[in-house]
């Protein structure tokens, strides 16, 4: 790793309104023919190869500001997996009485295959409400009823199988965001694994 401002990649690929940080870099890794989990390490910087993408380092990757990142990407500027610090809030409830549309269009949109036009007519809403549910906070956990956080369960099988072949730890990690497009805190992915040798030493005692 060199000190100072990173190399500018040569080839380029626009953020999606509302797509997520990991999102973002898997794909420019592959237009740059680079695996997502280097690209990953290489914008995290030492000493934190696993944790968040420094948002300096990935706007010097990606020749824009991290102002603009800020704006198209929903978790730039934040801890992995919350929203936005200092978040702006609507001035009224952009949906009375249907505050679960606000995860919706969210959930939604973290892939980034969905434009603004799609979602809203999706979910029969004005363009500018969807910019609105996009660019500003959730709403608090205990005011909608909202879907189970997905993050690790589409996972848990592919890491059960890799855990049989012998992978452990950071090639477990790796090879969930290079070979099948997922990304999960290295802290958490610890967690589960550590978890799961645990349980099986209980089920064997008598």
């Amino acid at each position: 790793m060199t000190e100072g401002r990173l190399a500018r990649l040569p080839v380029q690929v626009a953020p999606r309104l509302g797509e997520e940080t990991d999102s973002f870099i898997r794909r420019l890794a592959r237009a740059n023919h680079l695996k997502p989990s280097y690209l990953h390490g290489y914008l995290c910087g030492p000493p934190f190869w696993f944790g968040k993408p420094q948002l300096d380092r990935l706007a010097d990757a990606t020749g824009r500001s991290p102002h603009a990142l800020e704006r198209a990407l929903s978790d730039a500027s934040s801890p992995r997996g919350r929203v936005k610090p200092n978040p702006r809030y609507p001035g009224k409830d952009p949906f009375p009485g249907r505050g679960e549309l606000c995860f919706l269009i969210s959930d939604d949109a973290r892939d980034g295959t969905m434009t603004i036009r799609a979602l809203a007519e999706r979910y029969q809403v004005p363009r500018w409400t969807v910019r609105l549910v996009l660019d500003t906070a959730r709403p608090a956990a205990r005011d909608v009823k909202f879907r189970k956080d997905p993050v690790m369960v589409p996972v848990i099988r592919l890491v059960d199988d890799m855990l049989a072949r012998g992978v452990r730890g950071r090639a477990i990690w790796a090879e969930l965001m290079d070979k099948h497009d997922y990304s999960v805190s290295y802290s958490s992915l610890l967690y589960y694994v550590h978890r799961g040798r645990h349980l099986k030493r209980g089920r064997r005692q008598p």
